[in-house]
């Protein structure tokens, strides 16, 4: 694969990215967790943590251009 800047050689990389919770989302989780049955239902919710998936990078070993594929 070549780059479309410099025509240099390309690297495929597989990146894992997570999905950021909110300050208000957190918040939020907090104070249900001062609810009785709800709160179980929160604290359920931020032990399971947040989901995360994989994107496909392409990086250009000369000029450090990089795009999703």
């Amino acid at each position: 694969m070549l780059c479309p800047k410099c025509n240099g050689d390309m690297i495929v990389q597989a990146v894992s990215e997570t999905n950021k919770r909110g300050c208000f989302g957190t918040l939020f989780l907090i104070i249900l967790l001062f609810i009785p049955i709800l709160g179980w239902i929160a604290l359920f919710m931020i032990i399971r943590g947040r989901k995360s998936k994989t994107n496909t990078i392409a990086v250009c070993q000369h000029c450090g251009y990089s795009f999703y594929v």
